[in-house]
């Protein structure tokens, strides 16, 4: 089985993502993994003043029609047979708590009436649910935010765990003291949108863009990933520069 990782795209703050289209064509993917907060979805930020309180069915609408231009097309025409694994991440939380408390916008905000779910072969998947390619490893949005974040996923999941939320490249590796062949390894794999994002005004910070692509064993869970780091636009994969 191949599978593709995309980490937090936030549209519409996402980097250029034509390259990314690129390797997905040429790698030829079985399953493409959307690991959440793949639009903002600003207008339902927990972070904005009295934003929330505004949420109307026209600002909804814009970002359905950017997630489904600058992502879900794309992707469908670089990767028209793969199964899509939408994960939801804090982002589709956020969305999914305004509709809670906004009677109004029931039957009507949700992604899936939003988005035609056949159409693009989508599975979504509840937030901090993970997807289990194989017995070895998890995908799942993220749930910690610390500096030691891969070491805590690996604690909590007792597993291999690839991930997003944080932006940033980390990994950590834990082996059993019982079976000595035995590993678990949870990394994060960096994000899709700007490595200057508006609410960090500036401040330094460990942002860095890229995905992730696996090859997976199914009968033996034997699995070997890779990552990939996009600098100025551009990136290395399977021997080939894309930009």
């Amino acid at each position: 089985m191949r599978i593709i990782a995309l980490p937090d795209i936030h549209v519409p703050f996402n980097i250029p993502l034509r390259p990314v289209w690129k390797f997905v064509h040429d790698f030829r993917p079985d399953v493409v993994v959307l690991l959440g907060d793949v639009h903002d979805f600003t207008a339902a930020s927990h972070w904005i003043s009295n934003q929330s309180g505004a949420f109307e069915k026209e600002s909804i609408k814009e970002s359905y029609d950017q997630l489904t231009k600058v992502v879900l097309d794309p992707l469908r025409a670089a990767a028209p047979r793969a199964i899509v694994k939408y994960l939801r991440g804090n982002h589709e939380d956020w969305l999914d708590q305004v509709i809670a408390l906004n009677k109004n916008g029931r039957g009507y905000w949700e992604i899936e009436n939003n988005v035609d779910l056949r159409n693009y072969h989508i599975e979504m998947f509840p937030v901090n649910f993970g997807w289990e390619p194989c017995e070895n490893l998890v995908y799942t949005h993220g749930v910690y935010t610390g500096i030691y974040h891969a070491r805590q996923m690996v604690q909590a999941y007792h597993n291999s765990v690839l991930y997003g939320h944080v932006h940033d490249v980390q990994s950590f590796v834990q082996v059993s003291p019982v079976h000595t062949d035995k590993f678990y390894k949870a990394s994060s794999i960096g994000c899709l949108s700007t490595t200057n994002p508006h609410y960090l005004k500036n401040r330094p910070n460990r942002h860095v863009n890229g995905f992730n692509f696996a090859y997976i064993n199914e009968r033996t869970g034997a699995f070997n990933d890779f990552q990939v780091i996009i600098v100025k636009g551009g990136f290395w994969a399977n021997g080939k520069y894309y930009r």
